[in-house]
């Protein structure tokens, strides 16, 4: 009889909690360090080497909140308050830990703590002023004044110079210029009045016109209407045609996860042995042959363009209203599924037609409904 092979027992680890492995370490470095009068540089490096291995970073921030509490820092102590524990010195929190049980620590060690809570209060700053919202921000009301202001000012530099400017079309100045179309109602705005003056002045009905535009000869005044008549007309102009070749926006595309997100269907039906496809197989396709397990109905929605059907909430769109179809299966459900799952595209066009008795369509797809096949 063959001798059994002796299986060794893995050793198991045995974890042991903090309060153990504090015992553990109490019997091998000691109680918290405690000096009278003035430490040594041995005695110093000690003691931070005790902490190091029987303190945790939430006990070197209650050890600094004592420190700067002892001292009356209550301004301190709130921004120790925001300061996350990995930018907390732990060997500064041992220093202040030892001063608060009224050890006499060497004077570059006070320092050093200090340095390292100036440090950790300025990065806090500095983070604070980094998310802070800039100042004096301008709003988009005031960037479309100040940029009406300018283009504005181009125009009153035209008219001064209309006398020169043989064959000039404001048009292709909008147009070099690339003015967006909210600034063309603006310009508008701005000259109807203007027109509306100088047609007065050219009547001369109102006396205190005809001073004011005294400089003019009455060749100057028509030239001047026509001028700016021109303005108002081609920015009319530039904003009609330019909304009329604006592109339209691009509809954002739907992860097909959010399509599926409230779609409902069976997954599987063990008294007919049969299961659904991927749903996201439907998206795209121009046929979806599905079966209705409660009441025996088969259903083949047919897309009614080259997108394909599509999914919204639990019902399938983009479909044919008159080539889709619902039917009841009667008495010969297991036949027809069968067909659709192994037919082919000339079965499939037929299949329909070898049913008599027609349901409302179905188009929603719910949790009794299997979805068979997609062509």
């Amino acid at each position: 009889m063959a001798r059994r092979a002796v299986i060794r027992k893995k050793h198991k680890t045995i974890r042991k909690t903090k309060s153990e492995t504090y015992l553990v370490n109490v019997k091998y470095l000691g109680d918290e360090p405690s000096f009278k009068g003035e430490m040594s540089k041995v005695e110093y490096m000690q003691a931070l080497t005790w902490y190091n291995s029987m303190c945790t970073a939430s006990e070197a921030r209650e050890y600094l909140e004592t420190y700067l509490n002892n001292q009356a820092r209550s301004a301190d102590l709130k921004k120790l308050k925001n300061v996350p524990d990995k930018w907390i010195n732990k060997t500064s929190a041992w220093i202040a830990r030892m001063i608060s049980r009224g050890i006499s620590v060497p004077e570059d060690s006070r320092n050093f703590l200090e340095t390292k809570l100036t440090e950790s209060f300025t990065r806090i700053k500095e983070k604070e002023e980094k998310t802070e919202f800039p100042k004096n921000v301008i709003s988009i009301q005031d960037r479309i004044k100040e940029k009406t202001h300018d283009i504005i000012g181009d125009i009153e530099g035209l008219i001064d110079e209309k006398d020169t400017l043989n064959d000039f079309s404001f048009y292709d100045w909008l147009q070099t210029k690339e003015v967006p179309v909210l600034y063309s109602s603006k310009i508008v705005e701005k000259y109807v009045p203007l027109l509306q003056e100088l047609i007065e002045v050219s009547e001369g009905k109102d006396e205190q016109l005809k001073e004011a535009y005294k400089v003019y000869s009455k060749k100057q005044l028509k030239e001047f209407i026509l001028f700016v008549n021109m303005i108002i007309e081609d920015a009319e102009r530039y904003a009609s045609n330019t909304k009329k070749v604006r592109k339209p926006r691009k509809p954002r595309t739907v992860s097909v996860e959010k399509r599926l997100k409230n779609f409902k269907y069976q997954k599987e039906d063990n008294n007919f042995k049969i299961a659904s496809i991927n749903p996201e197989k439907i998206l795209g396709a121009q046929e979806l042959w599905a079966f209705n397990t409660k009441y025996k109905t088969l259903t083949v929605l047919r897309a009614n363009n080259r997108d394909g059907l599509q999914i919204k909430g639990t019902s399938i769109i983009n479909y044919d209203e008159q080539t889709s179809v619902t039917k009841r299966t009667g008495r010969k459900p297991e036949y027809f599924i069968e067909r659709v799952l192994k037919g082919g595209k000339i079965v499939l066009k037929k299949l329909m037609d070898e049913m008599d008795k027609q349901s409302p369509l179905a188009y929603r797809i719910n949790e009794n409904t299997i979805l068979l096949k997609v062509v």
